[in-house]
């Protein structure tokens, strides 16, 4: 029986051009956000359509999970999102996003729904799954 298939990851704008191009200088499959998107796209316009595409996407911006709208979309439509947190150069999220690839492709194919995951110096950590998101909307 073979593994499973890694992921294609879609890296949002505010990670620049230099942190894809390292990831995928490393192996990885990975979509740009100026690839597909225009660069005043917002948040809420390139969530949904990552989700649909079954990408999963990385970004530095932890605010996506406070906002309302984009939190809905994000979880209606099946994103899986994947936040490089903490005060790191663009070399150094690449690093922190290599060191826990397994963890994070794991991470991907195991949750059944959507979510938003924090990577950070210690590990991968699941904030948010679609199924505590819907229970607390009640």
């Amino acid at each position: 029986m073979s593994e499973p298939r890694e992921p294609i990851f879609f890296s949002d704008r505010d990670l620049g051009k230099q942190f894809p191009a390292l990831l995928i200088v490393a192996g990885v499959s990975v979509e740009q956000h100026d690839d597909h998107f225009g660069p005043e796209a917002s948040d809420e316009e390139w969530i949904g359509e990552v989700g649909q595409r079954k990408w999963v996407a990385i970004t530095r911006d932890a605010r996506i999970r406070y906002s309302p709208l984009a939190l809905t979309i994000l979880m209606e439509s099946g994103t899986r999102l994947f936040v490089m947190v903490g005060k790191l150069r663009t070399t150094e999220a690449a690093e922190l996003f290599l060191k826990w690839r397994a963890q994070i492709v794991t991470t991907s194919l195991r949750e059944s729904g959507a979510f938003i995951a924090k990577v950070r110096r210690d590990g991968v950590h699941v904030w948010l799954r679609e199924q505590d998101w819907r229970r607390r909307r009640g």
